[in-house]
């Protein structure tokens, strides 16, 4: 099994470094991680050539992340498939516990697990308690918390670049519509940073109608015959 971790990273010098050495510390390494650099204005790229050859990076203009991973996805040699953002951070045995679901199970097609929500050290004193998350400890059905068969992610198709902040959603959507075969590891495989510049924080109305886009695709793609 060779696995291959995803990275988009745009503007990310702040939690960049953490993400990545969250990956390259696992009791069960990735065999490769490939970040994009989607156009990045500040020392994303300087950062990343610090990791040399232990992480392959890609520079190219900003295009979204969907777009970036889709290019990353591309160029991954692995049969197995997980992603990470740039902000968020993986537990130490993530790939190993869910790998290890992947090669027991040949009827699986992916492994998703729970993730911890976490407010950032560096959020201000006066802000941190309105950032913290009613429910800490989630099941993640989300990207970070994925670990993914190729042949089975190939088999859903590449996300959706239309939708720059909820492809995944409209990505999971389709692939619950195409049979899609996966479990949920009781054990916490991710931590998500909240911090002043999430996404869904600082363009919510615009992220909430990007969700209602995504939903609607969904739907009419259940209506949509074989």
């Amino acid at each position: 099994m060779r696995v291959s971790v995803v990275m988009a990273a745009f503007n990310a010098e702040a939690y960049l470094a953490e993400a990545i050495d969250s990956l390259l510390g696992q009791s069960r390494p990735p065999d490769e991680v490939i970040v994009i650099d989607d156009g990045s204005r500040d020392r994303t790229r300087a950062i990343l050539e610090q990791y040399g050859a232990r992480i392959r990076s890609i520079s190219q203009s900003n295009a979204g992340q969907a777009t970036a991973l889709n290019r990353a996805l591309a160029i991954a040699g692995g049969d197995v498939l997980g992603f990470c953002d740039a902000d968020d951070l993986w537990t130490p045995h993530k790939l190993e516990r869910q790998a290890a679901c992947l090669q027991a199970s040949a009827d699986i097609d992916a492994v998703f697990g729970q993730v911890r929500q976490f407010v950032s050290p560096d959020v201000p004193p006066e802000r941190r308690d309105g950032m913290r998350p009613a429910i800490e400890v989630l099941n993640g059905e989300t990207k970070l918390c994925l670990l993914i068969r190729r042949v089975a992610f190939d088999r859903v198709g590449p996300f959706d670049e239309t939708l720059p902040a909820t492809f995944f959603i409209e990505w999971l959507g389709r692939g619950k519509q195409r049979g899609l075969r996966y479990l949920m590891l009781d054990e916490i495989v991710a931590l998500r940073r909240l911090h002043v510049g999430n996404g869904g924080r600082t363009n919510a109305r615009s992220q909430d109608q990007e969700t209602l886009l995504a939903l609607r695709q969904v739907i009419a793609g259940r209506r949509t015959p074989p």
